[in-house]
């Protein structure tokens, strides 16, 4: 009898001391689940502004395709190579070493020790909230065009169509497709 209330006691000691344990790190490591989520909200606002940036930009080639004579009903497919990406202001730590050179003792030489540590630098404001500092945007590099055209038929169109596109995005015409509806 007096066994088994020792091993509940274990129990429910490991039990106590694996919560505690959890606690803890949750005090003195807050920010490790904070970076996954501030890399879930970079990653997310970047596909959203790459939507955004696709969907603007078919809508203004669409504005400059309509009107070329001969263009009727028209629909546009942009595609890209990557999305948006943003470039943020880094720190870099590394650890140098300072050797004697065995040929000569007034002689020394750096070596760095791959031990380089880059972190991003985090700004916080009035309110508390931190985020890194966006120091560019890039936008993303077009792959290539789809335009589906029911005046698409006739060649002088359908040029006139490869042409715009080509030139408005600056892109070889090969990277232009256009078929009739």
């Amino acid at each position: 009898m007096k066994l088994s209330k020792l091993l509940d006691n274990k129990m429910t000691l490991t039990c106590t001391l694996v919560a505690l344990a959890g606690v803890l790190l949750l005090v003195f490591f807050p920010r490790a689940g904070t970076a996954k989520a501030e890399r879930g909200t970079v990653a997310r606002a970047q596909e959203e502004d790459t939507a955004r940036y696709v969907q603007q930009l078919e809508q203004r080639l669409y504005d400059l395709l309509s009107n070329i004579d001969g263009v009727g009903e028209l629909h546009i497919l942009v595609t890209l190579e990557s999305g948006v990406e943003y470039v943020y202001a880094t720190e870099q730590k590394s650890s140098v070493n300072l050797l004697s050179d065995t040929l000569s003792s007034a002689q020394k030489r750096v070596e760095n020790q791959n031990g380089s540590e880059d972190s991003y630098i985090i700004l916080k404001d009035a309110t508390g909230a931190e985020s890194p500092i966006l120091i560019k945007r890039l936008e993303p590099v077009v792959q290539g065009v789809a335009i589906v055209c029911s005046g698409a038929n006739d060649s002088v169109v359908r040029q006139k169509l490869i042409e715009a596109t080509a030139t408005a995005l600056a892109l070889p015409t090969t990277r232009v497709s256009v078929v009739s509806k």
